[in-house]
């Protein structure tokens, strides 16, 4: 697989709404601390009830997010290019709450949590979109293991 090269700031921010929230430098802080991984079709990123001390935007690729619906796995989302995930466990100290598997060859940029943290302790309104994020996300997931 072909590697993209990494974002630049300003691309990060359109590819994804989570990073416009930030300035210049604040992505440059984010970015400047940020590992690449190259994953292969059917490997799982990460799964549901682990322990989540990443989070990860996908730069190329798709990934599927799917949840424990007692003892069957359900797809809740399927994600593409500027899509990010794994924020929760990272920003609230959470279990994972979905598992995440590579549906299509992807590259992804990794954000460890003392780097994020770092970045959020200087921008207070982005961790509250992360929080909104998270809420709705909790809801989404609820409603789609209730049939809902």
């Amino acid at each position: 697989m072909s590697i993209p090269s990494l974002p630049t700031s300003d691309e990060l921010a359109k590819m994804s709404k989570l990073f416009s929230l930030l300035d210049e430098a604040g992505r440059n802080r984010l970015l400047a601390s940020a590992s690449r991984r190259q994953l292969a079709a059917s490997e799982v990123i990460c799964r549901e009830g682990e322990k989540g001390d990443e989070f990860f935007v996908v730069v190329s690729g798709k990934v599927s997010v799917s949840a424990d619906d007692f003892g069957t796995a359900k797809s809740i989302a399927h994600l593409g290019r500027g899509a990010f995930f794994g924020e929760m466990a990272v920003v609230a100290n959470q279990p994972r709450s979905a598992t995440v598997t590579v549906v299509e060859a992807c590259d992804l940029l990794v954000f460890g949590r003392e780097s994020v943290e770092s970045v959020l302790r200087d921008y207070p309104t982005v961790r509250q979109a992360l929080g909104a994020v998270g809420v709705r996300r909790t809801e989404e997931l609820l409603e789609k293991l209730s049939g809902s």
